[in-house]
């Protein structure tokens, strides 16, 4: 009778255990009125971990803009899909303004789609107090996806993972290379155009300064 009342208890630790390492934590949004079709999501884990981000509405599915400007609280339930794994929300919204709880359910293939690509899965911050769950969801947070992996590669950047994330973080993409490349400006090391998304120095900003130096 002790050893099956033993077991039970060992199958029903067991069961717990992955529900209680669930990452997990709150989040607040704000509509950003400067930027339509955007939202400004703060996601908060253990009252330490802060990640905020302006992001399309359209990357979340189940969550419509009615929802978040509704004159009355409005319960949401919605998604966030990447290929790293799901980001589940509920909570409110109203006046613009939402809040409630996140939950993440992590896609365990994605470590050998990344190196389907020729990456190894593999990041540097933090990474002694870091779990495999941990850097999926940093990575799903920041659409590190297989394609976007591979259209940097088509454009000559291979690179650790930790430098593609970085890329994304700050928004470098294929089509900002190409504009730098009809502009005169080829093989530009990944750390240099991560510092000029950092400086808001786009092909404009470039322009700008080329025509000023010729008027010189």
């Amino acid at each position: 009778m002790k050893r099956i009342i033993f077991l039970a208890a060992v199958l029903l630790l067991t069961a717990a255990g992955p529900a209680l390492a669930q990452i997990h934590g709150a989040w607040t949004s704000a509509v950003d009125g400067a930027k339509p079709g955007r939202i400004y999501m703060n996601i908060v884990r253990g009252g330490w971990q802060h990640n905020g981000n302006t992001m399309k509405l359209a990357d979340f599915s189940g969550l419509t803009e009615a929802q978040t400007v509704s004159t009355t609280q409005v319960p949401v339930q919605f998604q966030l899909r990447r290929d790293a794994g799901t980001i589940s929300f509920e909570g409110t919204f109203k006046h613009g303004d939402g809040a409630g709880q996140f939950t993440f359910e992590p896609n365990r293939g994605y470590a050998a789609s990344i190196r389907s690509v020729g990456v190894a899965f593999e990041l540097r911050r933090h990474r002694q107090a870091n779990s495999e769950d941990d850097d999926l969801f940093t990575l799903a947070l920041m659409d590190v996806s297989p394609a976007y992996i591979r259209s940097m590669q088509a454009v000559g950047y291979r690179l650790t993972l930790d430098q593609y994330m970085k890329m994304r973080i700050f928004n470098v993409t294929p089509e900002f290379i190409r504009e730098l490349e009809d502009a005169g400006y080829s093989n530009v090391p990944a750390e240099k155009l991560i510092a000029m998304k950092v400086h808001d120095i786009d092909i404009a900003y470039i322009r700008k300064m080329n025509s000023m130096k010729d008027q010189k």
